[in-house]
């Protein structure tokens, strides 16, 4: 849902199990007092047997129905917006970023750039043969997916498409399965950086900012505070109390946060792409 004045990156759902006491009707078999005709037999005038009826408290088992509490697990759907961010916001993030590297550098830990200069000396992290590789990885990458696009599926099940799209969406998913593992060996040593570090934070702070829940039609920041710092001192106390909606929606937020920051021109559809990865376990 997009307007002018409150546009949204992306929203998604997600469902919490949450343990319900529920009253229950159960027919049970119980044993109550109560008058009932019986059959009895005496001797009349003439001597004679005769039957009769009379009314006596008797306990009986009769079946009623009685309310019982059952506890039950239901899926709570929640639904939560990543809004976009004002030009104020990201002005602000932006600062964030710029002290943040600030402070890291006085402390003497390098940016990227110092990092990639030092190892040049004794011949870079990656040789430039490598480099090239992993460029054209991507430029290959970039075009399977254009391709992909351009066959306009509206199925999202791999097992409808055709063999002609098979291929190219299985040939995607493995050339973004090696240029993750080859950026995985040298992430290792640029996540000290500087760089990363103020992009954490920076992360984090669009995270406390821009995420909010949907209740009753109505959107609410779901960090607690006016202000960023507030926000996350109530991110912090959820975290040790272990609330359990924050563990389930943490990795998400991380994700289409991180990647909404290093996208230039994010789709709709690249999202329900990540959010479809995030829950088959591809990422």
């Amino acid at each position: 849902m997009y307007t002018k004045s409150n546009k949204e990156i992306y929203r998604f759902k997600v469902f919490e199990e949450s343990e319900v006491e529920k009253l229950i009707d159960v027919e049970k078999e119980i044993e109550v007092e109560k008058e009932v005709e019986v059959e009895k037999t005496r001797k009349n005038a003439e001597g004679k047997e005769e039957k009769y009826t009379e009314k006596e408290k008797r306990k009986v088992k009769e079946k009623q129905i009685t309310q019982e509490k059952k506890t039950e697990v239901e899926k709570i759907e929640h639904v939560f917006v990543l809004k976009q961010p004002t030009r104020r916001q990201m002005e602000e993030a932006d600062m964030e970023y710029g002290i943040e590297m600030s402070k890291c550098v006085k402390q003497g830990i390098l940016t990227k750039a110092m990092l990639l200069n030092k190892y040049t000396d004794n011949g870079g992290i990656m040789s430039e043969e490598e480099a090239k590789e992993l460029a054209g990885m991507y430029g290959t990458l970039a075009e399977l997916q254009t391709q992909f696009t351009n066959y306009k599926i509206k199925t999202k099940d791999p097992e409808k498409f055709n063999s002609e799209q098979k291929k190219i969406y299985e040939e995607i998913a493995s050339l973004r399965r090696t240029i993750a593992a080859i950026e995985t060996n040298y992430s290792a040593l640029l996540n000290h950086t500087a760089d990363v570090r103020a992009q954490n934070k920076v992360i984090l702070w669009y995270i406390l900012s821009l995420t909010y829940i949907e209740e009753k039609g109505e959107l609410r920041p779901f960090f607690a505070g006016s202000e960023v710092e507030e926000k996350k001192q109530a991110f912090y106390a959820m975290e040790e109390e272990e609330d359990s909606l924050l563990e389930l929606i943490y990795d998400k937020l991380m994700a289409f946060i991180s990647f909404w920051y290093f996208s230039v021109s994010a789709t709709f559809e690249d999202f329900e792409t990540l959010e479809e990865d995030l829950e088959e376990g591809n990422l």
